[in-house]
């Protein structure tokens, strides 16, 4: 199994350095106050999470930062192209609604420091594979196929990873 996989039980319990340092008002806007230290570190010692409700023909659930211009352009071009097949469930995490426990385990402040995606099994994806199977799901496969060679992806994932560790600068995004 990749390295970019897991199951929802092994969800990271970690935190990213430069978001663990940050007082907790800095981290997220106004609008996500719901997000609370405690509760963040109570969903993910939780061993019991679940999928919440999954919609029918989906098959993967993105979650994704709708405080992100740039993230939003991906979002609204991929909900363009699955506008007919209905494969992709969409879930911004910046949502006052959003729950870890109804999108296995995953945190705001985990979903903050780079791309998941869940799938009907509970397997949990993320980075570069997430795109991968994004584009495979609207009929744009061959865009991330070269990615199913593991060099290949690791070398996507170590770019990636740089993003994913200054996304909120350089969009402007409050973090």
């Amino acid at each position: 199994m990749q390295a970019t996989m897991m199951r929802f039980s092994q969800a990271p319990a970690r935190m990213h350095r430069s978001l663990a340092a940050r007082p907790h008002s800095q981290m997220i806007s106004s609008r996500q106050q719901h997000h609370t230290p405690q509760a963040a570190a109570t969903s993910q010692a939780s061993t019991s999470t679940s999928l919440g409700t999954w919609p029918r023909g989906c098959e993967i659930r993105m979650l994704y930062d709708g405080d992100c211009s740039l993230c939003m352009k991906e979002v609204n071009f991929l909900r363009k192209r699955d506008a007919a097949v209905g494969k992709i469930d969409f879930v911004d995490i910046a949502a006052p609604t959003y729950k870890a426990e109804d999108n296995a385990g995953i945190t705001f402040q985990q979903a903050m420091e780079r791309i998941y995606a869940i799938l009907p099994d509970g397997t949990i994806v993320r980075d570069v594979e997430v795109f991968r199977r994004l584009y495979e799901a609207v009929g744009l496969g061959w865009v991330y196929a070269v990615t199913k060679n593991k060099a290949v992806l690791d070398a996507a994932n170590a770019v990636y990873g740089v993003w994913a560790k200054y996304r909120t600068q350089i969009t402007g995004r409050e973090a």
